[in-house]
C-alpha cells in the first residue's frame, strides 16, 4: 500500500511538471494547437514542433527533438489525429505521443504492426489486421498496446470521439508502476456494416446502439452549448447524446407531436439562437431544454439563426416558443425590431449577447425598444467577422479588415509572416470571491513585408498602423513564413531599436 501511495505521489508529481514544462515552452496564453513535422536531417530524424497563435499565422515557437528509435531517412508521418502522430518506418508502423515531445530520448516508441500486415487503417486508432479490427494506442511511458475487437465487422468508420471522464485513470505495467493511458475516459461512436457502436476505450467494451441503420445514421454536434449535446439518428430514431455519450431516444416525442415523414431528410443547424431542425414542410422544430417543439415558423435567410413568424422576426429559440404558445400571463413580445437593418439578407448574430452584423454594418440589440442600434465594432467583432486575417489589395495591407499605412512603400507588398515577441509569459490568475480564474500576458505581435527594397515591420497594428523599416536588412534571399528568419528579422529590429534609443 506505502509503495502504491508513493507510485500515485510521483505520478502527480510526473503529470504537473510536464504541464509546468509545456506551459513554460509556450508562453502565449492562448495559442492554436502545435503542429508537427517530420525532419529529415544527415544525423538523424527529428520531429519537428511548431506553435502558433489563435490567429494561426504569428510564430510563438518551434523546435525540434530526435527520434533515436527511428532511423529510416524514408520515413513518413501517416496521420496526425490531435493526440498522436502515426509513423511509417522500415516498414513498422509507430505511434509518437505528442505529450511526450519534450522527453522522447527518455523513452523507446515501439512499434505496433508490421506494414504487410495492416490492410486498413480508420482515424489512426482502428487497424484491419489479418481480417479483425484492432483499436492501438500507447502508454503514457510510450509503450504501445492494442486490443482486437471481433465483432466489429466491414468497412469501418468513425462517428465522433469524446472525453467522457476528465479524471486521470491508471494501470500496472509488469512492474507495479501505474501507467496512463492517452485515450483513458475516451469513448468513440462508430459504425461498421452493420451496427452503431459506442466503443469504451478504458473499458474496452463495444455496445451497440440500437435501432439505427448505419447507412442511414448521421450525427451532428451542438457547438454552442454547454455541456456539449450531441445528436445522432437515421430515418426513423431520433437519439440525444449527453457530456458523458449516454443516449436517449426522444423518437416518440417527435411522434407525438406530429413528425412522420423521416429524421433524414430535415436539415439540421446550430448557432447562438439555439438548435433547430427545418423539415422542409413548412415546420421548424426548435430544441427547448432536451426537447424539440414544432413551430410554423421561416428562416430569415440562409445563416439559419433568425426566424420569421407571423412577419415578427425572432432571435432566440425561447422567443419564438413564447410567440407560438404565449400561455404565461408575464408573457412578453420576444421579437426585435430590424426596421434599421440595411441588409437584411445578410443579417445573423455573431456572438452570445446581443450583437449582430448584416456584412455591411455591425449592430447591437437595445433592450427597451427591442430595435438592432447601428454601432461600432469592437476589436473582438471584427475578428470574429473577418474572413481574411492579412489581405493585399492594390498595394494595400489588410489585417483583420484594418487597412494599414503603406505610403513608404515602393512597390506592391509581399508577406514574410509574423512572429510574437513574448513580454510577460502568460500567468494564471485566481479570482478569489468569484472562484474563477484568467489567464493573462503581455506579447507584441510583429508582422514584417518586404517591397523588394527594404523590409517593413508593423508591431501591434491593431494599435498602430504605420510601419517601422528595417535599413539593415536585406530582403534578398529571405524565406517566407520561416520561423528562422522571421526569429532574425525581430531580433535584429529589437538590436536596432535599443540602439537607437
Amino acid at each position: 500500500m506505502k509503495h502504491l501511495i508513493q507510485q500515485i505521489i510521483l505520478l502527480i508529481f510526473y503529470l504537473v511538471f510536464i504541464d509546468f514544462v509545456q506551459a513554460s515552452q509556450t508562453s502565449v496564453c492562448h495559442t492554436d494547437s502545435p503542429y508537427y513535422d517530420l525532419l529529415i536531417e544527415k544525423d538523424g530524424i527529428y520531429l519537428q514542433e511548431t506553435v502558433k497563435a489563435k490567429n494561426k499565422i504569428s510564430y510563438v515557437s518551434q523546435s525540434k527533438a530526435r527520434l533515436k528509435d527511428i532511423t529510416d531517412k524514408g520515413a513518413r508521418i501517416i496521420s496526425d489525429d490531435g493526440d498522436r502522430i502515426l509513423v511509417l518506418s522500415n516498414a513498422k508502423y509507430f505511434f509518437i505521443p505528442k505529450h511526450l515531445y519534450r522527453t522522447l530520448n527518455q523513452y523507446k516508441i515501439t512499434s505496433l504492426f508490421n506494414e504487410n500486415e495492416v490492410s486498413k487503417i480508420v482515424s489512426n486508432k482502428f487497424f484491419l489486421v489479418s481480417g479483425y479490427w484492432y483499436y492501438a494506442s500507447y502508454a503514457l511511458d510510450g509503450e504501445s498496446y492494442k486490443h482486437k475487437i471481433p465483432e466489429l465487422k466491414g468497412n469501418l468508420e468513425i462517428i465522433a470521439v469524446a472525453v467522457v471522464n476528465n479524471k486521470y485513470l491508471g494501470r500496472f505495467n509488469h512492474f507495479g508502476s501505474i501507467v496512463l493511458k492517452d485515450d483513458e475516459g475516451y469513448q468513440i461512436i462508430l459504425k461498421d456494416d452493420n451496427a452503431v457502436y459506442v466503443y469504451d476505450i478504458s473499458k474496452n467494451k463495444l455496445e451497440k446502439i440500437p435501432h439505427l441503420t448505419p447507412s442511414q445514421t448521421h450525427f451532428f454536434q451542438t457547438h454552442h452549448s454547454h455541456p456539449k449535446i450531441y445528436y445522432l439518428y437515421d430515418d426513423d430514431t431520433f437519439y440525444l447524446i449527453d457530456k458523458d455519450y449516454k443516449y436517449t431516444d426522444i423518437t416518440e416525442e417527435f411522434n407525438l407531436q406530429g413528425k412522420y415523414n423521416g429524421f433524414t431528410k430535415a436539415e439540421m443547424h446550430t448557432n447562438w439562437s439555439g438548435d433547430s431542425m427545418d423539415t422542409k414542410d413548412g415546420l421548424i422544430w426548435i430544441k427547448i431544454f432536451n426537447s424539440f417543439k414544432p413551430v410554423k415558423a421561416t428562416y430569415l435567410n440562409a445563416y439559419k439563426d433568425l426566424y420569421v413568424y407571423h412577419n415578427k422576426v425572432y432571435s432566440r429559440n425561447w422567443a419564438l416558443q413564447d410567440e407560438a404558445a404565449p400561455s404565461d400571463p408575464s408573457y412578453r413580445d420576444g421579437s426585435i425590431d430590424i426596421s434599421n437593418v440595411q441588409n437584411p439578407s445578410e443579417l445573423h448574430r455573431i456572438s452570445s449577447g446581443s450583437e449582430f452584423f448584416d456584412n455591411q454594418q455591425y449592430y447591437s440589440l437595445e433592450k427597451n425598444s427591442r430595435r438592432l442600434e447601428k454601432k461600432e465594432p469592437s476589436a473582438y467583432l471584427k475578428l470574429l467577422t473577418t474572413k481574411d486575417h492579412i489581405a493585399i489589395r492594390e498595394n494595400r495591407i489588410f489585417i483583420d479588415g484594418q487597412q494599414l499605412n503603406t505610403d513608404q512603400f515602393q512597390d506592391a507588398p509581399i508577406f514574410l509572416g509574423s512572429i510574437v515577441d513574448i513580454i510577460n509569459p502568460c500567468v494564471r490568475i485566481m479570482h478569489e470571491y468569484y472562484h474563477d480564474e484568467t489567464y493573462d500576458s503581455k506579447e507584441d505581435y510583429y508582422y514584417f513585408f518586404t517591397d523588394g527594397k527594404k523590409v517593413y515591420a508593423y508591431i501591434n497594428p491593431g494599435e498602430n498602423p504605420n510601419p517601422k523599416v528595417l535599413d539593415n536588412v536585406s530582403p534578398q534571399n529571405l524565406k517566407v513564413n520561416d520561423y528562422d528568419t522571421l526569429k532574425k528579422l525581430l531580433n535584429m529590429f529589437k538590436t536596432t531599436a535599443k540602439e537607437n534609443d
